[in-house]
């Protein structure tokens, strides 16, 4: 084969080979942009997370107002009582109402540090499931990028992907935010009440 014949079909297959490289790198990036506190607010799992989270704190605040109540019960009973008291009993309900009131103060203390923990809980597997939801919605939607909305100081509205993330997320979590209903466990029939037995009446009874 004549020498010159070689290089353009060299040329040829060295075309042909990078002509779909540089059509993929010339592809124009695809970025999105969400709110993550609107999707915790409202995906499904959000709203349930944050009820529970609500309905945790309104019962360790009902437990702390019913301490504080007692206390403030003690207080009261101290003051219009203290006259006629003697010394060694108005002491003992000072004492008693520091004990109260030390109570009080570790059980704020535990409530706070439940809550606490409780948050932080909920935080990581919301987030978990954030994450894997951004990863499957990313590669559906051929994103390139898809950025938290607090990294950036502007975007346009047109790149904000908010509203179908949290389709995304809703589908993707079903199980999670609806669990099924545990089936309740059949009562067994009642047996027919009998009747009471008169108890035997004594003699000289009426």
């Amino acid at each position: 084969m004549p020498r010159w014949t070689c290089a353009p079909l060299a040329f040829l297959v060295l075309l042909f080979g990078v002509l779909p490289l540089r059509a993929q790198q010339a592809e124009t990036p695809r970025f999105g942009v969400f709110d993550p506190e609107t999707v915790w607010k409202l995906t499904e799992v959000g709203k349930k997370y944050n009820q529970d989270l609500n309905e945790a704190r309104d019962k360790l605040q009902t437990d702390i107002d019913k301490k504080q109540a007692e206390i403030d019960g003690m207080r009261d009973k101290l003051r219009q009582q203290q006259a006629s008291l003697s010394e060694d009993k108005a002491a003992q309900m000072q004492r008693d109402i520091q004990n109260k009131t030390i109570e009080l103060n570790r059980m704020t203390d535990d409530a706070t540090r439940e809550m606490k923990s409780q948050l932080s809980d909920v935080q990581n597997r919301f987030q978990q499931m954030l994450m894997d939801t951004l990863e499957i919605y990313g590669k559906e939607k051929n994103f390139t990028l898809i950025f938290n909305k607090g990294v950036g100081d502007y975007n346009s509205p047109q790149v904000v992907v908010t509203q179908d993330l949290i389709q995304k997320f809703n589908e993707m979590h079903k199980r999670t935010s609806a669990p099924a209903a545990k089936p309740q466990p059949k009562k067994p029939p009642e047996k027919p009440k009998e009747a009471p037995k008169e108890t035997p009446k004594g003699p000289g009874s009426p």
